[in-house]
């Protein structure tokens, strides 16, 4: 379970986090909520697809694996990709929102005790410096949250323009392994081909102006890297559950 607690200098002094990949540290998932403002860069790795959420409705996820619990992008403590989703890349924190005394809602920077990126034996990035300021760690995990935060508006009115010029449908993958295994990929969805490129003239102009012409192009693109992800199941690599 959780322990969401709000950062500061003292209750969180020697706080350090693991900043490495591995199972152990949560990395062994075969998906991952991916964001706008970085599929430029995911799109040469994973396919980017889109997957619907109880909380969220439809979002869009970078795909690293086709069973629960395997990420075929993980060796050891290493990653074997180019790009690693910001979503694994903030480790235990987030921005929340709190509400002080007078009843004013302002968003502070939150940490999950209970992550398995969170060091219990003085190893990893040290989050405070002795005197009680931020490190550079720190640093880079705030400015990236903040990438976050402003992304995730973003990237829902993504989705929900994708979903009004209904470009999203449903996909199911039966796959069959060199050495006769099957693997059945469900509960996806993904771009219309044929619907994007009969788009209007109108209707790209107006996707353009909002942003999200270029990331939908983006996720287009990704769905090459299915045939490497089926590549790197059938050599064996990465982690499985």
């Amino acid at each position: 379970m959780s322990d969401f607690q709000i950062l500061n200098n003292i209750d969180h002094k020697d706080l350090r986090i693991t900043d490495t990949a591995g199972a152990p540290l949560g990395d062994a998932i075969h998906n991952c909520p991916a964001y706008t403002f970085e599929f430029r860069d995911l799109q040469g790795d994973f396919p980017i697809l889109l997957q619907n959420t109880d909380q969220d409705g439809l979002i869009p996820v970078a795909l690293m694996g086709f069973e629960a619990g395997e990420n075929l992008f993980l060796d050891g403590d290493g990653w074997q990709a180019l790009s690693r989703p910001a979503f694994l890349r903030k480790g235990p924190f987030l921005i929340g929102q709190h509400q002080t005394e007078d009843g004013e809602e302002v968003r502070l920077l939150s940490v999950d005790m209970s992550h398995p990126r969170v060091s219990e034996d003085q190893t990893g990035e040290a989050v405070f410096q002795p005197l009680g300021g931020r490190t550079e760690y720190l640093e880079r995990v705030a400015d990236l949250l903040e990438q976050i935060h402003e992304g995730a508006d973003h990237t829902r009115r993504f989705t929900t323009a994708l979903n009004d010029l209904d470009l999203v449908e449903s996909v199911t993958m039966d796959i069959t392994l060199r050495d006769g295994s099957k693997n059945q990929l469900m509960g996806f969805f993904a771009l219309n081909e044929d619907r994007v490129r009969d788009l209007s003239g109108e209707a790209l102009a107006e996707l353009s102006a909002r942003g999200f012409l270029m990331p939908l192009f983006m996720m287009l693109a990704s769905l090459s890297n299915m045939g490497r992800l089926i590549q790197r199941k059938e050599q064996g690599q990465g982690a499985g559950p």
